[in-house]
C-alpha cells in the first residue's frame, strides 16, 4: 500500500520507527505547512490497526492516507508461518468434522 502520514515534526522519529516496525520502506517525505508528510510503501497485512495506532502515537493529531500500490512477493520466513497456521486450521477443521451416513 501507499500510505501518506501527515504529521508534526514533534512526532517523525514515532511515525518513521512504527512504519518500519510494520515492513514498511519510507518513500521520501515533503512539507505542508507546519506539517510534514511521510510517503511510505507498507504491507497491506501490516495495516489492520494502524488507525487506531495512530491515535495513540500522536494523541490524535496525525492522520494518513492508504492506496493500492501493487502486490509484492511475501518474505520467506513469514510465508512459512502462513503456511503453517493454514494447515494446522485445516487440520483442526476435519478434527472437528462429523460424517452423517443415511441407510435405505
Amino acid at each position: 500500500m501507499d500510505v501518506d502520514v501527515v504529521v508534526s515534526d514533534e512526532f517523525m522519529g514515532q511515525i518513521s520507527g512504527d512504519l518500519n516496525s510494520r515492513r514498511g520502506r519510507i518513500m521520501g517525505m515533503d512539507s505542508k505547512g507546519k506539517l510534514q508528510v511521510v510517503k511510505a510503501q507498507v504491507p497491506l497485512a501490516e495495516m489492520f490497526t494502524y488507525a487506531s495506532d495512530l491515535r495513540s502515537l500522536t494523541g490524535g493529531r496525525a492522520s494518513y492516507t492508504m492506496k493500492f500500490s501493487h502486490y509484492e512477493q511475501v518474505p520467506q520466513k513469514i510465508a512459512q508461518n502462513i503456511i503453517a497456521q493454514a494447515a494446522s486450521t485445516r487440520n483442526t477443521k476435519r478434527k472437528n468434522e462429523s460424517f452423517c451416513f443415511w441407510h435405505s
